[in-house]
């Protein structure tokens, strides 16, 4: 059970409520989630939301907060970042996304730290940097080596959509069909090579 004093310092040991600082905190929770980050890699397509690494960081540490995660992850996620920058490690935080499966502020600060500038499609980069993840922590890759694939929700709103059947009336100009994110003509195939 939590004394007052594990509530009120902000974070606590789940084993016998003990008050734990910040410092200490912050650094079991980037251990547990650089852990649960490499695991998740072993696995091809996988990926996690931020809220959901933070309940798996709170369980493995044994260190719980009962602060919101806005508050706290985004400084672990960025731990994270300039570990796998020193160590050569390809960028875990890739595999960590937001509740809409976009990656985050802690991403573009990985790409600071790596000193390349915000790609115009963060998505697609980060699919990469997920392969890139996959590769070095032994899942099983598809056979084809295509395009890494992007997070369903993510793939979801570039699919193409079909458009509602018009009525008959006077003939209309032909229109190219064009892409409804990058807005530039479709190929006959009807996918965009700039948004896949």
């Amino acid at each position: 059970m939590r004394n007052a004093v594990s509530t009120t310092a902000g974070a606590w040991r789940a084993g016998d409520g003990a008050a734990v600082p910040l410092r200490e905190a912050t650094v079991a929770w980037a251990l547990a989630a650089h852990a649960e980050l490499a695991e998740i890699a072993t696995g091809y397509g996988h990926f996690i939301t931020v809220n959901e690494l933070a309940e798996r960081v709170q369980e493995a540490s044994g260190v719980h907060t009962g602060a919101p995660t806005r508050t706290w992850m985004d400084a672990i996620l960025r731990k994270i970042a300039r570990r796998c920058h020193k160590a050569g490690e390809p960028p875990l935080i890739a595999l960590c996304v937001r509740q809409n499966h976009t990656v985050g502020d802690a991403y573009k600060y990985m790409l600071e730290l790596a000193g390349l500038p915000i790609p115009e499609d963060l998505e697609l980069h980060a699919a990469y940097a997920r392969w890139q993840c996959y590769q070095h922590y032994g899942a099983e890759m598809p056979a084809d080596r295509g395009v890494p694939p992007l997070t369903p929700k993510v793939a979801g709103r570039r699919r193409p959509t079909t458009a509602a059947p018009q009525v008959e009336t006077a003939p209309q100009p032909t229109r190219t069909a064009v892409c409804t994110e990058c807005f530039t003509q479709l190929p006959a195939s009807g996918t965009c090579y700039y948004c896949v």
